[in-house]
C-alpha cells in the first residue's frame, strides 16, 4: 500500500550536525531581515541577510466619509503594511481601531506610538479568528491593507470569508512586492555553499525559485523552514525535485526556538 504523503519534513535530531553549522538565510525584505539575523546570531547561530522580496506602496487614499459615524477597524498582517498604516495614521487616528499579527507586525506599530486592540500569531488567518471572536468587530468596516500579491492567497481567502461573516470587509490594496533586482547576484555569491533558508510569504518562495532557475544557481540548501500556512503550500508546491522539504513554523518565534534547539 502506498505511504500518504505529508507537506511536513520529520523533525531533525537535535544532536542534527547540520544545526550547528548551517547558516540561515532570511529572506525577508532587505529592512525586515536584520532583527531576524541578529535573534538567531544571539542564540548562536549564524545567519545572513539574503532578501527575495521588496515592497513598493500603492496610493492609497481612505475614503473616511463612507464609513463616518459607523465602527471601524484597520487591519495589517506584515510589517510593510503596517508602515502603510503608519503613513495613514494622520489621517485615520481616532476613527477606529486596529488589529495586526504578533508579533513583528505589531511591534512595528507600537514603534510608532498607535495601539494595537487585537492581535494573534499564526498569519492572516489567525488574525482574522482573533477578530471575528471579538465584539467590537461586529457589525464594522474592516478595513485589510495587503499586498497585490495577497490577494488571491488561498489563506487570505479563507480570513477574508471569515472576516465577511463578522462585518463589511474591504481589502485594501496598499502596496506591491517585487523580487530584487540584484538576487540573481546575491544567488551567485552563495553558488555552492551550503546553507539553509527560512520563507515568510509566497512570494519570496516564488522569488527565490525563479532567480535560482535551472541552472540551479545558489546556495546547496540543507534545510527550509516555513512560516506560515500559505508559505509552506507554496514552497511545497513549486519546489524542484532535489530540494528539500520545508518544515512549517507558525511564527517567527517559533522557528527561532526551533532552530535554537537543534543545537
Amino acid at each position: 500500500m502506498e505511504k500518504p504523503v505529508t507537506l511536513h519534513s520529520p523533525r531533525p535530531p537535535s544532536h542534527d550536525p547540520v544545526a550547528t553549522v548551517t547558516t540561515w538565510l532570511v529572506t525577508r525584505a532587505r529592512d525586515e531581515s536584520a532583527a531576524l539575523v541578529e535573534a538567531l546570531q544571539r542564540a548562536g547561530l549564524k545567519a545572513s541577510a539574503l532578501p527575495c522580496i521588496e515592497r513598493h506602496p500603492i496610493v492609497w487614499a481612505p475614503d473616511l466619509a463612507a464609513w463616518a459615524g459607523r465602527k471601524t477597524l484597520f487591519m495589517v498582517t506584515s510589517p510593510f503594511g503596517a508602515r502603510r498604516l503608519i503613513d495613514c495614521w494622520p489621517m485615520l487616528e481616532g476613527h477606529g481601531i486596529v488589529a495586526a499579527l504578533a508579533p513583528t507586525t505589531v511591534r512595528v506599530l507600537e514603534a510608532a506610538h498607535i495601539p494595537v486592540t487585537i492581535s494573534a500569531s499564526g498569519g492572516a488567518a489567525g488574525l482574522a479568528r482573533a477578530v471575528a471572536e471579538r465584539e467590537e468587530s461586529a457589525g464594522a468596516v474592516i478595513v485589510w491593507l495587503t499586498s497585490a500579491a495577497g490577494l488571491g492567497e488561498p489563506e487570505q481567502i479563507q480570513a477574508s470569508e471569515r472576516l465577511r461573516a463578522v462585518g463589511e470587509l474591504h481589502r485594501i490594496v496598499a502596496y506591491e512586492t517585487r523580487s530584487p533586482d540584484d538576487l540573481p547576484a546575491r544567488l551567485d555569491e552563495w553558488h555552492g555553499k551550503r546553507a539553509s533558508a527560512v520563507f515568510f510569504s509566497p512570494s519570496a518562495c516564488r522569488s527565490f525559485l525563479a532567480a535560482r532557475g535551472t541552472a540551479a544557481r545558489g546556495p546547496v540548501l540543507e534545510r527550509i523552514a516555513c512560516v506560515g500556512q500559505s508559505t509552506l503550500r507554496s514552497w511545497s508546491q513549486a519546489r524542484p525535485r532535489g530540494l528539500p522539504a520545508a518544515l512549517y513554523q507558525a511564527s517567527e518565534e517559533a522557528f527561532v526556538n526551533w532552530a535554537r534547539s537543534l543545537r
